[in-house]
């Protein structure tokens, strides 16, 4: 595909660099093509919850302004869109009429980057002639919801992108999803508010039922009365209205006068 750079000799010093040894004393050791533990045992970093499992990139179709191109990615597992085939990373063009693989999903591999204090995964594609895509790990702690930004191509057939996410983070994520994130089911995640809600329909339960027992078991009472306080109940409908119509003449510089 002519509309893309490609080369050879670049790339492949790339690829070595990202698995030559390094005088770092962290580095983050390849697990599987998902995942990789810190080698001074600070954690992991997981990718699985990341990956869409349906054949199709988790971000798809996103675009690099500056190029007009668009870019897919899988952060696990491959997709298929168009010619890109089991593909992590794909490139398509301005009518999305030609796409090109630019990361194969079983090729990857994870570097720590001593300058950003972030992890890198790369991903190569083709043979003889090789593409490289590079994808910088932004850890925020308070990304549950992962977002995808494409670089666009860097040198030929070189691309860069940026992911971030909670799953950036040491141990952040496992293969289930964040680990302190509402998203992932995680009851701190609720608001205020929802807590509230839940402790009152729960005591209000509570007290219903066991007022309902006390008054059946202790005052024989039967049909409505088995309902405790059952006067305040049926009278709070009343006050909830007196109290509106109070409110409302307050507003409009009114005297209230109630009714029965």
């Amino acid at each position: 595909m002519r509309w893309i750079r490609t080369g050879t000799f670049s790339t492949v010093l790339v690829i070595i660099c990202m698995t030559s040894p390094t005088v770092s004393q962290k580095d983050c050791s390849l697990d599987d093509e998902c995942s990789c533990t810190f080698t001074d045992g600070s954690g992991k970093v997981d990718l699985t919850s990341l990956g869409n499992t349906d054949d199709t990139p988790k971000f798809k179709d996103v675009l690099f302004k500056d190029e007009g191109y668009y870019y897919s990615y899988n952060p696990c597992g491959g997709f298929t869109e168009g010619d890109c085939q089991d593909a992590s990373a794909c490139v398509i063009n301005e009518d999305k009429s030609e796409q090109q693989q630019i990361g194969d999903s079983s090729n990857a591999a994870f570097k720590y980057d001593d300058s950003s204090n972030n992890v890198i995964v790369a991903y190569t594609s083709g043979h003889g002639v090789l593409r490289l895509t590079t994808v910088n790990l932004v850890c925020d702690k308070s990304a549950c919801t992962p977002s995808f930004t494409p670089m666009g191509e860097q040198g030929a057939g070189q691309f860069e992108m940026t992911l971030t996410t909670v799953c950036a983070c040491p141990d952040g994520c496992d293969a289930s999803g964040p680990k302190h994130c509402s998203g992932s089911g995680a009851a701190g995640g609720l608001s205020g508010g929802t807590i509230l809600c839940i402790l009152f329909i729960s005591l209000l339960f509570v007290y219903l039922v066991a007022g309902t027992i006390f008054m059946k078991m202790r005052l024989n009472a039967t049909g409505s009365d088995l309902i405790p306080n059952k006067n305040f109940w049926f009278s709070l409908p009343g006050l909830i209205l007196h109290g509106f119509k109070f409110t409302c003449s307050k507003i409009r510089r009114q005297e209230y006068v109630p009714t029965n």
